[in-house]
């Protein structure tokens, strides 16, 4: 019976294991570099029905110059080898934005009609509406730290972080949560993600900034400011995104009417 009881136990961390690689493979498969000249992000592919909406920080966007960014989708070749494919997106019409960025946070979406990848995209239910990810949990973060990739088809690069902060407010007073982990340029836009239970990835936010100590030193011929980063980010709970993407979706259909 103990043999029986200690195989058991094996088995469910393996299983265990198991869907956490497919959680993290899944939510792979959907995050992208988003680039140009002026700004390179993370950002990922969520789909409502038909639509598909471009997720990411919306200073991304707003820093973003000109028409167009490079979005670095990936896909098979013949030798079932990954290769990078850089596609532009049109970001601006007549000098207009073609996101829509959140009032109140740092969160934009753009809707897209691209020729994607198969898995290219999770469905919008991935999105955690209510709940906030628990004080000391431990969460996946994909991203571009340093406008890295981790090898010549444009993967992102997948780290851990502990849930740093305890909620003092409501989720709608207060719906963002620190972390701890440090962030780079790039790795803005990321997702913020744990398995929901059955290998699927379940989306708690997105990393919108680095939180650094500041320092500000004043001698007698100069001021300083120095910023020292403190190995804590700053991520905005998905309830925000779909609520961007409701007001994407709005928008959408006032031009329509």
């Amino acid at each position: 019976m103990k043999n029986l009881a200690f195989l058991g136990g094996v088995m469910a961390v393996l299983v265990s294991f198991a869907q956490a690689n497919e959680c993290a493979e899944t939510m792979m498969n959907a995050t992208f570099k988003l680039f140009n000249k002026d700004s390179t992000a993370t950002c990922f592919l969520i789909q409502d029905q038909s639509q598909v909406f471009i997720v990411s920080a919306g200073h991304t966007f707003e820093k973003s110059s000109g028409r167009t960014s490079i979005l670095v989708l990936r896909e098979l070749d013949g030798d079932k080898d990954y290769e990078r494919k850089d596609v532009k997106v049109q970001i601006r019409s007549d000098g207009k934005p073609l996101w829509t960025k959140n009032p109140d946070y740092d969160v934009a979406v753009m809707p897209v009609k691209l020729d994607l990848p198969e898995n290219a995209t999770l469905p919008i239910s991935s999105l955690i509406e209510k709940d906030l990810p628990g004080f000391g949990d431990d969460t996946i973060l994909l991203t571009y730290p340093a406008r890295v990739e981790a090898n010549e088809a444009g993967f992102p690069l997948a780290r851990r972080a502990l849930v740093a902060s305890y909620p003092a407010k409501s989720l709608e007073k207060q719906p963002t949560f620190m972390l701890d982990v440090t962030s780079w340029d790039g790795d803005s836009g990321g997702p913020v993600f744990i398995d929901n239970g059955q290998g699927k990835p379940a989306i708690y936010g997105l990393v919108i900034e680095r939180i650094n100590h500041i320092e500000n030193i004043t001698g007698e011929r100069e001021t300083r400011r120095i910023e020292t980063a403190m190995g804590l980010s700053r991520a905005v709970h998905a309830s925000v995104i779909l609520q961007t993407i409701r007001l994407a979706q709005s928008k959408g259909a006032h031009k329509e009417s």
